[in-house]
């Protein structure tokens, strides 16, 4: 098949995958010129028309949804006897190949991968279509992390087709809800069953059940008790085993009511924010709360009753030890969830609220704190715009903490969003997602923020606007400086200079024992040197030995005038030493007082006779 074009348009590149229902193809749409992935049927499909025709309309309704998480369907057609789908094309690996690639899936990353597909499942039943067929082998995971799932209600046509090969059979089997291996009414808490398996297999590289036929493996999901995932992997919480296990009720009406319910546990379970929701009850033998008067008939409340008869006839110490050692377990849990508390430090999270995404992670990571994000539609603030964090702004946390932030993802009118901050390719690519366009650009000057971001936009942020509506932006392109040399100046005279050229001192470091405090101390070195062109208005100085003072010396000649009494006579020198007594006595009249002065750096003399300055000079 390949080099073949469909339908004058499609031209088959290569082969890239291949599966029960149909071979994948890397394609280029030769009327678009972009790269898609064609999804071709088995011959052993085109005969059955009553599948061709829910086969065709389920994918036409997989094609209305559009969410990150969703592989988009483009199109759907048939060339002669050649049925297809052309879909988004995923550069990445399945999520069934990076579990084998991956022993051991950091519980963080696994319950992640779980929350995205999640979103995508949200966002298909709120359209009315349920997947029914949630594998891993349906999940994509892309080169930089995001998760694909693909496939939506595709399953609906399979399921009534008989033609099915061995291979794809027991690699669906093992993610098929109870009710489904039942034949029983297929609803959304399906979804739900299945997702809490692919979740058990990252978090545990075990499948809860396993067996040489499909039958004897759908029986036990019907039937058989899924072993505790702290049996594999003893480092999952308490609380994240219980968010899972209610995910995979045998009963329907026992499971989360929404895949939304079961994300937001997954989020309180791991940390990722904090949630009100109260988890359904459980029906699993390992639980010890009582048994409802309608399952008394059952095999399961028996086991469970013989399970309480153990504890129940336990010697006491033996409870006690184990209630304390639940204890520390869900103590060291809470305290390593919550951040790094081996530091000493205390950081005080940042305001980030109505910053767009990309400031506010940058932001909160520079502090060391990490980030989740959670988007929301909102028809009042604009998408990409943070709307509220978790915890608030202000609140002291350790190195390391996670911080939620709840982002807009737009509503259903469109909303300028806020640039401010942002790069000009940030901004590009966010008005690209809403339909706006990037309009004039202009450079601006503003010393005291980063260069190259976006300091001014017109539309201002939340102005309601149409498609294609394009946005004007200033970019701060800082004018560059020559810096002045400073070196030998004191640090009073280097620190005039630089304000005078709108430039400030920064980091001050002391040699020779000199303070930043002593007024005569000598700038030794600067950084950026002297002479040098840059955007940066900061400049950082080294300071060493003091300014050398010159010593000068004169001669005070003093005459007394003729008659009256002795006059009192006090002469001082003031110098870079300090201030000193130089003569203090009478001098009869007409005598004459000479005095030689001598001082270093600035020095001043001044004569007092009989409590009166007479002469107050400089040598």
């Amino acid at each position: 098949m390949t080099g073949k074009i469909l339908d004058e348009r499609y031209e088959l590149i290569d082969k890239i995958g291949s599966g029960g229902m149909a071979d994948v193809y890397k394609a280029r749409d030769i009327l678009l010129d972009r790269i898609v992935a064609v999804k071709i049927l088995h011959d052993n499909f085109v005969e059955d028309n009553d599948f061709i025709i829910r086969f065709r309309h389920e994918a036409q309704s997989a094609g209305k949804l559009s969410h990150p998480n969703i592989v988009g369907i483009y199109d759907v057609g048939c060339d002669k006897d050649i049925h297809y789908i052309v879909m988004e094309f995923v550069e990445g690996e399945t999520l069934k190949q990076y579990i084998l690639d991956h022993p051991n899936i950091p519980i963080d990353t696994a319950v992640r991968i779980s929350i995205e597909i999640g979103y995508a499942l949200e966002e298909a039943h709120a359209n009315g279509i349920i997947h029914c067929d949630v594998k891993p082998h349906n999940v994509l995971l892309t080169k930089n992390g995001k998760v694909k799932v693909t496939d939506f209600g595709i399953a609906r046509a399979i399921n009534s087709s008989t033609v099915m090969d061995k291979q794809s059979i027991l690699g669906s089997v093992h993610y098929l809800s109870p009710e489904q291996a039942a034949g029983d009414k297929i609803t959304e808490k399906t979804d739900i069953y299945s997702l809490g398996i692919v979740l058990y297999e990252m978090l545990t590289h075990h499948l809860p059940f396993e067996g040489e036929t499909a039958v004897s493996i759908a029986l036990q999901h019907m039937q058989g008790d899924i072993p505790r995932p702290t049996k594999y992997n003893p480092a999952i919480s308490p609380m994240l085993e219980e968010c899972l296990l209610t995910a995979l009720q045998k009963d329907p009406d026992k499971r989360y009511d929404s895949v939304a319910d079961f994300v937001s546990e997954l989020k309180i379970a791991q940390g990722f924010t904090t949630t009100m929701y109260k988890p359904a009850s459980h029906d699993f033998t390992a639980m010890t709360r009582p048994i409802p008067q309608k399952a008394m008939h059952r095999k399961e409340p028996v086991r469970e009753s013989r399970f309480t008869s153990f504890i129940t006839n336990l010697p006491q110490k033996y409870i006690w030890f184990g209630m304390a050692l639940l204890f520390i377990i869900c103590f060291v849990w809470a305290f390593f969830s919550f951040g790094n508390f081996w530091s000493s430090e205390n950081i005080s999270v940042p305001n980030v609220v109505g910053k767009p995404v990309e400031v506010a992670e940058t932001t909160l990571k520079k502090m060391d704190l990490k980030v989740s994000v959670d988007e929301i539609v909102s028809e009042d603030i604009p998408a990409g715009q943070v709307i509220s964090q978790t915890p608030a702004a202000g609140t002291n946390v350790k190195a390391k903490r996670i911080i939620h932030l709840t982002i807009s993802k737009g509503g259903a009118s469109i909303l300028i969003p806020d640039l401010n901050g942002l790069t000009l390719e940030q901004a590009k690519e966010r008005l690209d997602k809403l339909g706006l366009s990037l309009g004039a650009i202009e450079n601006g000057n503003d010393p005291d923020k980063p260069s190259e971001i976006i300091i001014y936009q017109s539309p201002e942020p939340g102005s309601k606007a149409v498609k294609g509506t394009r946005v004007n932006i200033t970019v701060n392109m800082k004018q560059k400086v020559n810096i002045p040399n400073v070196v030998g100046m004191t640090l009073s005279d280097a620190r005039n200079t630089l304000l005078a050229m709108k430039l400030s001192v920064g980091t001050i470091n002391s040699t020779d024992g000199v303070t930043a405090a002593d007024s005569s101390a000598l700038v030794v070195s600067q950084n950026p040197a002297g002479g040098e062109s840059s955007t940066n208005s900061v400049v950082n100085l080294t300071i060493g030995g003091k300014k050398k003072s010159q010593t000068k010396s004169g001669t005070v000649n003093i005459s007394i005038p003729k008659g009256g009494n002795a006059r009192q006579v006090e002469i001082y020198v003031s110098d870079d030493s300090g201030k000193k007594t130089i003569f203090s006595g009478k001098a009869a009249p007409g005598s004459t007082v000479s005095k030689a002065v001598s001082g270093m750096g600035n020095v001043h003399v001044q004569v007092v006779i009989d409590g009166s300055v007479v002469q107050d000079r400089e040598l």
